[in-house]
């Protein structure tokens, strides 16, 4: 690997672990996708963004933007590739004047996928929770995302030469194999991909950050609050005191409080003007301390066992 490397600690919003800023800089010598595992809130989005703005402009990468795609229960590959407006050319087809009608190309159009490929711009495209999906979405996404061309079988071959006149397009739409995007895909796991699938890209595993340090960072990065001796003792004091919720929380909880959930809570703190003095007393009940969950059933489960830990056991 002689091409720029990927430190994860280059931006003023993210830190990523020497572990997975190694798992990274392989994908991107390997061109395999990048598949993102972790819990909620702990930054497997933030990831893919933080690839584009660190390598954004280096020689060897020249990263344009991150193209972001959401996968939802009904997405289907083919519509990340391309799309046929057949409801428009239905509509069309009722005039017998329109030229148009009869033909499919004019209401063709590439999906956010195909448009990436057929640029052949070098950019990060982040597969959102591709989990969400049916079985048979990573499926057909095997041979697109190892050899970044497909077939647009719809199209007659008749039509491919007008088709890539007017769309610049054909059956066939290649993308640059040599230079491909860098692909980030993130899992909830909220259902098990296909071994296939697995095969073809690099692991990682976003964890949550134990170190006080680590975690001073990301609150520092993504929040705007000013400089001080006085919110520094604050933004300590609350680290130590989420890590003690989070510790009693977890096993307990559907949702442990992440990293995401501390950001929010160290600004409420501080717009509320809570004391790092208040929260070194406070225990396992810190101030505000239900802001840190979202589901019901966590939030009873939390205050039970934080008000059984607080209080004095009964002597015998």
């Amino acid at each position: 690997m002689n091409q720029s490397q990927y430190t994860g600690n280059s931006t003023d919003f993210y830190l990523a672990s020497p572990a997975v800023a190694k798992v990274v800089n392989l994908a991107v010598a390997l061109r395999r996708p990048i598949l993102v595992e972790g819990e909620p809130g702990c930054g497997k989005t933030q990831l893919a963004y933080s690839i584009a703005a660190e390598m954004n402009g280096e020689r060897e990468l020249k990263l344009e933007r991150v193209v972001k795609i959401s996968v939802k229960s009904t997405s289907r590959a083919q519509d990340l590739l391309y799309r046929v407006n057949a409801l428009k050319r239905l509509q069309d087809a009722q005039n017998r004047d329109n030229p148009q009608a009869p033909f499919l190309y004019p209401y063709l159009s590439l999906g956010p996928l195909g448009k990436v490929i057929q640029s052949r711009q070098r950019c990060v495209v982040l597969l959102d929770e591709i989990d969400k999906a049916d079985i048979d979405f990573p499926n057909d996404l095997l041979d697109v995302l190892d050899r970044f061309e497909f077939q647009i079988e719809d199209l007659p071959a008749e039509e491919e030469e007008d088709c890539r006149q007017s769309q610049g397009f054909g059956r066939t739409v290649r993308g640059d194999r040599e230079h491909p995007p860098i692909v980030v895909i993130t899992s909830n796991r909220e259902k098990r991909l296909p071994e296939p699938f697995l095969r073809r890209c690099l692991y990682v595993q976003v964890k949550f950050p134990e170190d006080s340090q680590d975690l001073r960072d990301i609150v520092r990065k993504n929040t705007r609050l000013p400089e001080g001796e006085i919110l520094e003792n604050l933004i300590n004091a609350a680290i130590a005191a989420f890590l003690r919720v989070r510790k009693l929380s977890e096993g307990s909880t559907h949702k442990p409080p992440t990293s995401s959930e501390l950001i929010d809570w160290v600004q409420i703190l501080n717009w509320e003007g809570i004391t790092p003095e208040t929260l070194e007393a406070a225990g396992h009940r810190p101030p505000l301390w239900d802001t840190l969950f979202k589901v019901a059933t966590d939030l009873d489960s939390y205050d039970r066992l934080s008000k059984a830990r607080e209080t004095p056991a009964s002597p015998p």
